[in-house]
C-alpha cells in the first residue's frame, strides 16, 4: 500500500533522487553522430599533420649501380636545406646591401640568363644538388668509401654548423645535426670521386706553370713599423697632423728603429702593445706586414719601392719618409715564392675544374635522368627560409 502512494505522488515516475534532477536518454541514433563526429576531427588533424610533416619531394635521380641494376635516388626539401641555409647566410649579412644598395633576392639580371637574386640562387641550389647526387651514386658505383679519419671529420664539421645556428634555426626541419652529417658525407664521397676523374685527365701540370711569370710574381716579403703623418677629418677629409707631432714621430720612429734593427725578433717587444691591436699605446706606431709582387704600383712609393727591393734578406732600414708616414721595413725574403706557386697552383685548379667541367656534362651526366619536383618548382622560394626567427 505504501509503494502504490509512492508511485502515485510521483505521478509513475519513479521515486526522484534527491539533489540530482533526471537526465534525459541519449538516443542510439547521437550516439552514432557523436562517434562520427569524433571520427572526423581525428582524421582531419591527421591529415592536416600529414601535408604539414609529409617529406617533400624535390628531386629523383636514375641511374644504374655497379650490377647495372636501375636505382633511383630521392632527395627531400630536408635534404636541401644545408645549402639553401649556407647560400641565404651568404646574403643575408648586409653586405651585399651595403654596396649595391638593394636586397640580394629582388636584384634583377644577376646571371645570364636575367634571373633574379632569388631565383638564380635556387637554380645554383638545385645544380648543386644534381650534381652532388650524381657524382655520390658515380662514388658508389665505383666502390669508393670514407677513411675513419675523413668520417671522423665530417662529424665534427657537422657537429661545429650546429654551433653556428641560432635556437631558431636549430628547430628547423633538415638543420639537425644527423641532416646535415649526410650532405657532408656525400660532397666528401662526391669529391673524392671528382679528384679520381681529375687524376685520369690529361692535364699538363708542368706545361701550365710555364705559363706564369716568374719575374711578374717575384714576391718580396716585408715586416714594418709605420706612423702615418696624415689623418681623416670629420668631413672626411685626409688632412696633415700637426707639424709638432709629426716632428715629435720622427724622433720616436729613430728610436724605434735602433732598437728593432738589433732585436733578435722584428715583431716581437718592439712596440707597448696592452689590447693587441698591432699599434703601440702611446706613440701610435703600427706594425704589419706587405708582400710586395715584382710588378706592385700600389703599395708604397715609387722612391720607397725601389729602396725596399734593393734590400738583403734580414737586412732592417733606417727611416724612411714619405710624404704620407714615417717607416722602418726588415727584409723577410726577397725572392719568395709564395705568390708565383699560388698562381701557378690557380691556373692548374682552373684547368682541372675546366676539364671536369666537360668530362661531367659529355661522359658522366649522361648516364642519369634527374626531375626536378613540383614542390620545388611551384612552392620553394629562396631568401628567408632559414632566416632567425627569434630576431
Amino acid at each position: 500500500m505504501n509503494s502504490a502512494k509512492k508511485i502515485m505522488k510521483n505521478q509513475g515516475l519513479g521515486e526522484r533522487t534527491p539533489g540530482k534532477k533526471n537526465q534525459p536518454a541519449v538516443s542510439q541514433k547521437n550516439k552514432v553522430l557523436l562517434i562520427i563526429g569524433i571520427l572526423l576531427i581525428l582524421v582531419l588533424g591527421a591529415g592536416i599533420c600529414y601535408i604539414q610533416l609529409r617529406p617533400r619531394e624535390i628531386l629523383t635521380v636514375e641511374g644504374l649501380d655497379s650490377s647495372q641494376s636501375a636505382v633511383t635516388n630521392v632527395l627531400y626539401y630536408t635534404d636541401a636545406m644545408y645549402d639553401i641555409y649556407t647560400t641565404e647566410s651568404q646574403y643575408n649579412n648586409g653586405i651585399y646591401e651595403q654596396i649595391y644598395g638593394g636586397s640580394f633576392w629582388t636584384a634583377e639580371n644577376v646571371d645570364s640568363a636575367g634571373r633574379n637574386g632569388a631565383s638564380a640562387a635556387k637554380k645554383q641550389i638545385m645544380d648543386t644538388l644534381k650534381q652532388r647526387e650524381i657524382l655520390y651514386m658515380e662514388a658508389l658505383k665505383a666502390g669508393l668509401s670514407l677513411t675513419d679519419e675523413e668520417t671522423k671529420q665530417i662529424q665534427e664539421n657537422a657537429a661545429s654548423a650546429r654551433e653556428n645556428l641560432t635556437d631558431s634555426q636549430k628547430r628547423i626541419a633538415g638543420l639537425d645535426e644527423a641532416t646535415i652529417y649526410t650532405v657532408l658525407e656525400k660532397q666528401a664521397l662526391a669529391d673524392k670521386y671528382k679528384s679520381q676523374v681529375i687524376a685520369g685527365l690529361n692535364i699538363d701540370e708542368e706545361a701550365l706553370k710555364k705559363t706564369v711569370s716568374k719575374k711578374d710574381y717575384r714576391q718580396y716579403t716585408l715586416q714594418y713599423y709605420t706612423w702615418s703623418k696624415t689623418e681623416t677629418d670629420t668631413d672626411n677629409n685626409t688632412k696633415n697632423k700637426d707639424s709638432a707631432l709629426i716632428e715629435k714621430a720622427k724622433g720616436d720612429m729613430e728610436a724605434l728603429q735602433k732598437k728593432a734593427a738589433a732585436a733578435e725578433d722584428f715583431s716581437k717587444d718592439i712596440i707597448t702593445d696592452s689590447d693587441n691591436d698591432n699599434t703601440d699605446d702611446a706613440t701610435g706606431i703600427r706594425y704589419t706586414t706587405l708582400d710586395l709582387l715584382e710588378t706592385d704600383t700600389d703599395s708604397l712609393d715609387a722612391s720607397t719601392r725601389k729602396k725596399v727591393k734593393a734590400m738583403k734578406n734580414g737586412e732592417v732600414s733606417d727611416v724612411i719618409e714619405t710624404d704620407d708616414a714615417f717607416y722602418v721595413f726588415k727584409m723577410v725574403n726577397n725572392n719568395d715564392t709564395e705568390a708565383y706557386d699560388t698562381q701557378c697552383n690557380q691556373i692548374i685548379s682552373e684547368e682541372q675544374e675546366s676539364q671536369f667541367d666537360t668530362a661531367y656534362k659529355n661522359t658522366i651526366k649522361p648516364n642519369y635522368t634527374t626531375e626536378v619536383q613540383s614542390y620545388w618548382r611551384q612552392r620553394v622560394t629562396i631568401g628567408y627560409l632559414t632566416s632567425d626567427t627569434d630576431n
